[in-house]
């Protein structure tokens, strides 16, 4: 399983340096030629009902862990494999190759997209109470990965309703009328969880961990609070959606609040949006009873989580008894032959060298940066 998790963390690597380097994307390709994105969605909620399922029998049965490593890595491999999604469905290509599993795909990024919600129980800014408990400590990382995973999911349903029409239509009716995503999306809006202040009462906001905003940056649209508009955009504007979404009262007043976010600033930035303006201009004159026919609406069942429960019913507590074995191993040599094995994806000489210079005369490659300017290369 270590192994397996190794390759994911040098996928992931790769795939995020040559979105960086503007390079061909061929992670993204490798899933795609060979169809293994369903792969990435079954990691991603095989651990999401691990930590639900077994975790909480590993505390009970072997109370606080010795050691926060193994237990990190497992909670980390959600999160890894959620950051490859986001990474490759960026492509719609990718979305097509799904298949089946876009219904657990909804399922599951609609549950953590939701609990950016719930604050209370994602809270992330608390220090740990007890700075030399490995529990507090692990707890703690469980939140952070949680809350990582839930601002990546914001995006996977934003290219999900952005490639909806080359999508089974099921999975526009379970974004629409079995989870009303776009009430999720304009609630996400309102309370906007990628930013807040600090203990200094600083702006904060969150990419992929959280910083300052700079002054040159206030009033700047984040990428976040990007992919949650367009996302809106794509699920409301759609032809087929309606069919799907009767604008009840309830849907109706909501939506109306997101007029007062759609100033000239925020359409200046993401000018998709004046679509979406006027869409809510003719909303809000026209009645909120009326609304189109309704589709028969086939449901069908989402077969990645189901499968695991069925498989492991009545085996929790077996399952976590037999996987003490390991994550509560004291086996010094276990744990260093296991520790080796993932520094080893830390080591980024083993990947591809994706940012490859050009000379800015013959776009051959180049090893020389040129010493006034600092931004052009060349060869000799």
């Amino acid at each position: 399983w270590f192994e397996f998790h190794k390759k994911l963390i040098l996928l992931n690597q790769q795939s995020v340096l040559e979105i960086n380097a503007l390079r061909e994307e061929s992670t993204k390709e490798w899933f795609v030629s060979f169809k293994k994105i369903p792969i990435l969605i079954y990691e991603a909620i095989q651990i999401d009902i691990w930590k639900h399922k077994v975790f909480p029998l590993l505390i009970e049965i072997n109370e606080e862990p010795k050691n926060t490593f193994m237990l990190y890595t497992v909670f980390y491999h959600e999160d890894i494999a959620v950051s490859l999604l986001e990474n490759v469905l960026f492509h719609c290509e990718s979305a097509e190759t799904i298949n089946d599993s876009a219904l657990d795909l909804v399922d599951y990024a609609v549950k953590n997209v939701s609990l950016l919600l719930d604050m209370p129980n994602i809270e992330i800014y608390e220090n740990v109470k007890d700075p030399n408990s490995c529990l507090e400590e692990i707890l703690e990382k469980k939140k952070e990965f949680e809350f990582d995973i839930g601002i990546r999911c914001i995006s996977i349903l934003r290219y999900l309703a952005e490639y909806a029409d080359n999508l089974p239509l099921y999975v526009l009716s379970r974004l629409l009328a079995t989870h009303d995503v776009p009430y999720l999306l304009a609630e996400l809006i309102e309370r906007h969880p990628w930013k807040k202040e600090n203990a200094e009462g600083e702006n904060v906001i969150y990419n992929s961990g959280w910083r300052k905003v700079k002054s040159s940056e206030e009033g700047k649209i984040s990428k976040i609070e990007a992919q949650t508009w367009l996302g809106l955009r794509e699920l409301l504007l759609n032809s087929k959606s309606a069919s799907y979404y009767e604008i009840t009262e309830h849907r109706f007043s909501q939506l109306l609040k997101l007029q007062k976010y759609l100033h000239e600033c925020v359409l200046d930035q993401i000018s998709p949006l004046i679509d979406l303006k006027r869409w809510l201009n003719y909303l809000s004159v026209s009645s909120s009873n009326a609304s189109a026919p309704q589709a028969v609406n086939v449901e069908l069942l989402p077969q990645i989580k189901s499968s695991i429960m069925e498989k492991y019913h009545k085996k929790w507590k077996k399952l976590a008894k037999h996987q003490s074995k390991f994550i509560y191993s004291t086996d010094a040599d276990y744990i260093k032959n296991t520790a080796q094995i993932l520094s080893d994806a830390y080591d980024l000489e083993k990947l591809d060298c994706v940012d490859i210079k050009e000379c800015f005369l013959c776009h051959e490659e180049a090893k020389k940066r040129c010493s006034k300017c600092k931004e052009a290369w060349y060869c000799g």
